[in-house]
């Protein structure tokens, strides 16, 4: 539930922000680095969950602004951009499902989180 919560807080600090980004999909740097088409959207949630739950503070960490580019929600400077708004919304609904409890289970811990956030990340 602390996730679900981080999301709505996450979502409404956001939301005053001015959304300077592109519409266009996130490009990666190289061919093998993941970029959000990459992900499908439950891959996309899941690794926004974990980039949360990996730090008591996750707005201000580089990780998870990396996470938010990847899954193409941030704008390459690292602002959010027209996307992140209806994402967060999806995430509180996804985030909800009895279905994601287990997976919650996997990264119950900050360590956990982390590694799954390094994997997806190809880290």
């Amino acid at each position: 539930m602390r996730l679900v919560y981080a999301a709505i807080l996450i979502g409404i600090c956001f939301s005053g922000c001015s959304f300077c980004g592109s519409s266009g999909p996130v490009t990666s740097a190289t061919s093998t680095e993941p970029s959000a088409a990459d992900f499908s959207e439950d891959e996309k949630h899941k690794l926004y969950t974990a980039v949360l739950a990996a730090s008591d503070s996750p707005i201000d960490t580089d990780l998870f602004k990396e996470v938010c580019k990847k899954i193409g929600i941030f704008d390459a400077g690292g602002k959010p951009n027209d996307r992140y708004i209806s994402f967060v919304a999806a995430h509180v609904e996804w985030a909800l499902k009895p279905e994601t409890e287990q997976f919650r289970s996997e990264i119950n811990t900050k360590e956990k989180a982390n590694e799954y956030v390094n994997r997806q990340l190809g880290r």
